[in-house]
């Protein structure tokens, strides 16, 4: 992005280190990153010495009556929007009365969940190309719609070259991988079963690597993953091991996420989650660890002295029937004791709450289980959704917060209606109130791509009935589903 963008006069959250904020502050970008912030006068001087040329062709952001705040981070995202109609999604009935747990719920069912993983892991291929592309377009236009200027895929329902086409297509930041399992355990056996090649799963991920190499003004990037630990082989534990330090990059993968995982994978695999991630070489400060709040004392120590980075989904456990959060109190502890921990969206076969529904679930969760409201600030979870995200991409160095140098990536949202009336604290009245759908501008690398919160070139209506097609065409080709069935779902649509 060439040029310059002037952000002026907005209530301006920098989720810096030191959670500064500027009530009257202004962000100037040129070039796509942040030449100057602060206090509106200092950025009036700065934006005074610019070149002629820049300043000719000055774009000017009135925020006057909004938020500024850091484009949110989210570092735990599945595209899972090929799966709208079976999978928990269309085809339930209007009413939930009859409603029953689902295999996240009541503490899990992990053998189950690795033959469900299973089963996905090929559907992907078997998007057609146009299928795919319009899947991944509408489901990373929701994320951008929420406010995320950075999305980071833990294992799709689509191929990672279609989401890498749509983030750019959409302006936005993506973190690719693949979805990557080789094992299941079966339920009623004792010993975990092989499902796929392992140097055939090793290599799609190296061959990602190679393919989307990390450059510090680029917009993709590639971490190596493990869908879920229960379904990783020591052999694949030990390669993504070989892959995480031969291209010094992050890895990410499920871990320790329900009550039954430990005595479950002890019995499949003959150690606890985190211990067989300690042997195989892949608990260090390069791990995202996903949810991860069942563990022992002894491990919690591993996680914090390896300097382990966890991410949460506040806002999804309680749909989902998971207690990741409240039952342990493993995650607020982490938090209290300095560990590295963000905030996640997850995902679904339908919309999931953003990173402001994130935001606003750990700042009243972690409050709440700890009977203190000065535990988790509204700052504090801001950081969680921004900052310390990035931290756990570590992708920190260009975005994640306002700071001179960084890429200009913000939100604005709207802060002038009944919700903030005398709130002299706007960030706190939009989590008590607020939500994603109070996004209305986001700026990427200082490109405005979401205003008025539709985006500035894209056609959303098109982006919307492309991806109702692919859906059609692909439940039924794929997944079986009657166009009896099809036809009541469609022509019975918002």
């Amino acid at each position: 992005m060439t040029g310059a963008l002037l952000v002026r006069e907005g209530f301006v959250y920098t989720a810096d280190d030191t959670d500064a904020v500027y009530p009257r502050g202004s962000v100037l970008a040129v070039n796509g990153r942040i030449a100057a912030m602060g206090p509106d006068q200092a950025v009036a001087a700065a934006v005074a010495q610019l070149p002629a040329e820049l300043y000719a062709g000055l774009q000017v952001l009135d925020a006057r009556g909004m938020m500024v705040l850091p484009g949110l981070v989210n570092g735990h995202w599945h595209d899972m929007f090929a799966m709208r109609l079976p999978f928990k999604g269309a085809l339930r009935p209007p009413g939930d009365r009859d409603d029953e747990p689902g295999p996240f719920a009541l503490g899990g069912d992990v053998p189950k969940l690795t033959m469900l993983f299973d089963r996905f892991a090929g559907l992907a291929d078997r998007l057609t190309d146009e299928e795919a592309d319009a899947v991944a377009r509408y489901s990373l236009w929701t994320q951008l719609r929420c406010g995320s200027t950075t999305v980071a895929d833990t294992g799709s329902l689509n191929r990672p070259d279609r989401l890498a086409a749509a983030a750019t297509a959409l302006g936005i930041r993506c973190s690719l991988t693949t979805w990557a399992a080789d094992a299941v355990c079966p339920p009623g056996e004792d010993r975990f079963r092989r499902t796929r090649d392992t140097d055939t799963v090793l290599a799609a991920i190296e061959d990602l690597l190679r393919r989307y190499p990390s450059r510090p003004e680029g917009r993709l990037r590639v971490r190596p993953s493990a869908l879920y630990a229960p379904a990783m082989t020591d052999e694949l534990g030990r390669g993504l091991a070989d892959l995480v330090q031969r291209h010094d990059t992050p890895f990410v993968t499920h871990v320790a996420a329900l009550r039954t995982e430990s005595a479950t994978t002890r019995g499949y695999f003959g150690e606890t989650p985190i211990r067989r991630l300690a042997a195989l070489g892949l608990l260090s400060d390069r791990l995202m660890a996903v949810h991860c709040g069942f563990v022992d004392d002894d491990e919690r120590k591993l996680l914090l002295a390896a300097g382990v980075h966890v991410s949460h989904s506040p806002a999804k456990y309680g749909p989902s029937g998971e207690s990741t959060l409240s039952e342990t109190q493993l995650i607020p502890a982490l938090v209290a004791d300095g560990g590295s921990v963000s905030l996640s969206t997850d995902g679904a076969s339908l919309p999931l709450g953003g990173l402001p529904e994130a935001m606003r679930a750990a700042w009243q969760t972690h409050n709440e289980l700890a009977a203190d409201p000065t535990r988790l600030p509204p700052s504090r979870a801001l950081a969680m959704a921004t900052r310390l995200a990035a931290r756990g991409l570590r992708w920190d160095d260009e975005i994640g917060s306002l700071a001179v140098g960084k890429q200009a990536d913000l939100v604005l949202v709207p802060a002038d209606d009944w919700r903030y009336l005398l709130n002299p604290r706007p960030l706190e009245a939009f989590l008590s109130l607020g939500g994603s759908s109070d996004v209305d501008t986001v700026v990427v690398g200082g490109r405005v791509q979401l205003r008025g919160g539709r985006h500035v070139e894209l056609d959303e209506r098109e982006l919307r009935d492309r991806y109702l097609a692919a859906l059609r065409s692909f439940s039924a080709r794929e997944l079986g589903v009657p166009d009896s069935v099809l036809t009541g779902v469609f022509d019975g649509r918002n």
